[in-house]
């Protein structure tokens, strides 16, 4: 038995229930060869099958539950010479058998069932199973194959398009870029993260080629989806292309994409653009700006950025020159916020008017943030019903396990920071340094507290959205849930009215 399943078995006597539940859980996810590691592992299992902690309990009957399948699967292995279990399990009627020797085949590179995985892509029926087999044939396909995936990028499953993103990124298919900016305007989070960051692992050249083409389209959807994929790629001519486009772009909307797009990055350039059209700017656009500004400091905190990503020196630098030296000034004695506030206000006559469309845009972004909020709400009472075990739904149950696995890292990382406040001396002149002077171990305590936090909301957020689908299809109806329900049918109403008068 290796140390790392040790600790986890010791971990299962743990006096924090969150960490007897994150070793279950961890437990669930390990396979084990060694058939007295699996009754070692097995015995203390049913073991806490009697925790006092309901998500422990869960979590190891899950646990056991696979174990004894793998168990049983390996008698099939033993007992069928002749019959690779392999290829009976690939013609299983049961789509979980069909998965299991697809993550197996995966697993082991068993590249001999390239071309056995790829005639059964094109008839499978369930979508695990598809996207398990995309997921597989990215290690064992060439790159003048990978056609073959490309029609997955308009799969009705999830899963199954962000696999096939994936795959492609891996496999480098050039000829998928334009199809990858399509995916851009995916409903799906993790699909248009997914396409942005494939996008940018082509190389800058070739994606911001295509991007400036996007640009100059006369559609305003291809605009708004190369404005995304520019505020997901960390590079100066990304921030160049924004600055433009929120200058010069012909429909305020495409402008107020840009503005808020440019909040993605701490880079000087950008945050003084920003910092001039918040003081100077007008109607949408001002407030736009402020918005952005605002996000950015949620995002990376209230000190301004001091570099940029620009090759060259950064529009907000330039205007700062330009001004100083007009002024008979060094640029150092000139705070670049105000520089760029004076530029604005010169060029103030040829702004671009706001159209009411624009206008309109703005309460559409405000309901939706408030539909966010709602989601993140709902999302917790459906994790209270987690923990109570009265979640059945698998989808739902597997983000209540990563909401727990955040808990957990919460309350180390808080834990630790309050180790650390303890450890310092209580003097007058020592607590006074405190003030200015935190330890590195708790800024990294704070940071990572910081990080886990977020990744929890956005957690909730997403349980949410899930838990409010199924309300709607009967299968999961609490009553403590019909008052954010009726709340959440009054906002999808004003926000449909709303993107009527948009369109």
């Amino acid at each position: 038995m290796d140390a790392k399943v040790k600790r986890l078995l010791k971990d299962l006597s743990n006096p924090d229930d969150d960490l007897r539940a994150l070793s279950t859980m961890t437990l669930i996810k390990l396979d084990f060869a060694d058939r007295e590691t699996r009754e070692e592992v097995l015995e203390e299992l049913v073991k806490v099958t009697g925790d006092k902690n309901v998500s422990v309990r869960f979590f190891a009957r899950k646990a056991i539950d696979k174990i004894r399948k793998a168990e049983k699967l390996l008698k099939i292995s033993m007992g069928n010479e002749g019959h690779p279990p392999i290829d009976e399990m690939l013609q299983a009627e049961d789509f979980e058998d069909r998965l299991q020797a697809v993550m197996q085949i995966k697993n082991e590179k068993k590249a001999e069932y390239t071309e056995k995985m790829i005639e059964m892509l094109k008839v499978e029926q369930h979508a695990f199973v598809r996207a398990g087999l995309i997921s597989a044939l990215q290690l064992f396909l060439k790159k003048e194959q990978a056609e073959i995936l490309s029609s997955f990028l308009d799969d009705p499953d999830n899963r199954v398009r962000a696999n096939t993103i994936e795959a492609l990124e891996y496999l480098k298919v050039e000829a998928a870029i334009p199809s990858l900016f399509s995916a851009l305007n995916d409903p799906d989070n993790r699909i248009r993260a997914g396409a942005a960051k494939a996008l940018q692992s082509f190389g800058e050249e070739k994606v911001f080629a295509e991007l400036k083409k996007m640009l100059e389209s006369a559609e305003e959807w291809m605009k708004g989806s190369a404005i995304y994929a520019l505020s997901h790629i960390q590079a100066g001519e990304a921030i160049r292309l924004l600055i433009e486009t929120a200058r010069v772009a012909e429909h305020g909307e495409t402008r107020i994409k840009a503005i808020i797009a440019l909040a993605n990055y701490h880079d000087l350039s950008s945050y003084s653009f920003l910092k001039g059209l918040a003081a100077n700017g007008e109607g949408a656009f001002k407030e736009a700006a402020n918005r952005a500004i605002k996000l950015h400091e949620e995002k990376f905190g209230i000190n301004p950025p001091e570099i940029s990503l620009l090759d060259q020196p950064g529009e907000g630098e330039k205007v700062a020159e330009n001004v100083s030296a007009a002024q008979g000034s060094s640029p150092e004695s000139n705070d670049i916020a105000t520089a760029v506030t004076k530029f604005f206000r010169k060029g103030k006559d040829e702004a671009v008017g706001l159209s009411n469309k624009a206008a309109i845009s703005f309460n559409v972004t405000d309901l939706k943030k408030e539909l966010e909020e709602l989601y993140k709400e709902i999302g917790k009472v459906a994790f209270d019903y987690y923990q109570a075990a009265q979640l059945e739904i698998p989808e739902l149950l597997t983000i209540g396990h990563e909401v727990l696995r955040m808990n957990f890292y919460i309350q180390k990382y808080t834990e630790q920071k309050e180790q650390e406040a303890a450890k310092k001396p209580v003097g007058f002149f020592e607590q006074l340094k405190g003030l200015f002077a935190r330890s590195t171990e708790q800024v990294k305590a704070e940071s990572q507290t910081e990080k886990f936090s977020k990744k929890r909301d956005e957690l909730f957020t997403k349980m949410g959205k899930m838990t409010i689908k199924h309300y709607e299809s009967g299968e999961f109806q609490p009553k403590a849930l019909e008052g954010y329900y009726l709340t959440y049918q009054k906002l999808q109403h004003r926000l449909g009215g709303e993107q009527k008068k948009v369109n």
